[in-house]
């Protein structure tokens, strides 16, 4: 739990400048146990989600359970990781691939992740919880790069190209994306997208769809940039999703917002801390947007994994930052 109100948004967070990797044995084993029997239907009797012509060294749960771990002992960088798997754990990895074909196959496996993620926070989010719902600016580099760097900002390589985009508690603009993301009441995750910098937090809304059954019949908690009579009109005939935002005080028809509401929206800023902090959501050294999304949902993937240790074994599901230490 972090005490401090909009760490998220501090721009002189700290990192340790060495990652002790001593429990990566033990933390992978416990996430390819995990993936094993929460998403077995994924992954047949080799721990592949396809048919390969020449058997991989690593199958595609060994590579996802890699990457998750990689996350969970706050290893963001695979050259570091790489160096310490050939030399402290090569008796553990007897067949480990190369690194670029991990990062390829990893890339690879983006649905996978997401749906084993999904089987993970499905089991623990009740039928009354509301859902909430906010963006947190990523940047991929510095204001002062703007005109220099050109990661993630190549539009014949990236999906979606990074632009400049404000922040007011950043203090100014920045270079990346948003990552709006949907949680329950207790920081589950439920959905995400990410947007390049300057795209409006109400974007979110548009793409959501009768496809999104999880979402159906939901209270969607948000702050009053997703206020929009039309939009609330559309989500509540296609998908009965009402959503709940504050008035502003200049509307005709203000009322004061529920305080229960205001408490359980703080909820979202201490899940935007917790990435910030424990999963380092703003230290990333993709250079496309395909490299970077992965990296953001295999982050999402390991904060699921811990909430959901925490789940099964009756602890608190959000505290995950020792979640893994017995």
């Amino acid at each position: 739990m972090h005490f401090v109100d909009c760490q998220y948004l501090e721009d002189h967070l700290t990192y340790p400048k060495d990652t002790d990797m001593h429990d990566l044995p033990t933390i992978y084993g416990k996430v390819q146990s995990v993936l094993l029997t929460q998403a077995k239907d994924y992954f047949d009797e080799a721990g592949n989600t396809r048919h390969y012509p020449n058997m991989p060294g690593m199958s595609d749960l060994e590579v996802i359970s890699l990457a998750i771990a990689a996350e969970c002992v706050q290893v963001s960088s695979e050259n570091l990781l790489w160096s310490k798997l050939r030399t402290d754990y090569s008796n553990l990895f007897p067949n480990l691939i190369h690194r670029t074909s991990y990062n390829r196959r990893r890339k690879a496996l983006r649905d996978t992740v997401l749906h084993c993620t999904e089987m993970m926070a499905s089991r623990m989010v009740s039928d009354q919880e509301a859902f909430l719902i906010d963006s947190i600016p990523v940047p991929t580099c510095r204001i002062v790069r703007e005109h220099s760097s050109k990661a993630c900002r190549r539009p014949d390589r990236d999906v979606v190209v990074a632009n400049k985009g404000f922040n007011r508690i950043l203090g100014g603009y920045f270079i990346g994306y948003k990552m709006h993301i949907i949680t329950s009441e207790t920081g589950v995750y439920r959905d995400l997208l990410l947007t390049p910098a300057s795209t409006h937090d109400s974007a979110f809304l548009k793409e959501i769809s009768p496809d999104d059954t999880h979402l159906y019949g939901r209270t969607l908690i948000g702050d009053r940039g997703y206020i929009g009579h039309s939009t609330q009109m559309r989500l509540f005939e296609e998908v009965r999703l009402q959503l709940d935002v504050p008035y502003r005080r200049n509307q005709h028809d203000f009322k004061t917002y529920d305080l229960d509401k205001r408490i359980k929206r703080k909820s979202i800023e201490v899940v935007f801390s917790q990435y910030c902090d424990e999963f380092l959501l703003r230290l990333n050294y993709a250079k496309r947007f395909a490299g970077f999304e992965i990296r953001i949902l295999t982050k999402v993937a390991a904060k699921t994994f811990k909430q959901f240790w925490n789940f099964i074994h009756g602890r608190n599901i959000n505290q995950t930052k020792h979640a893994l230490a017995a």
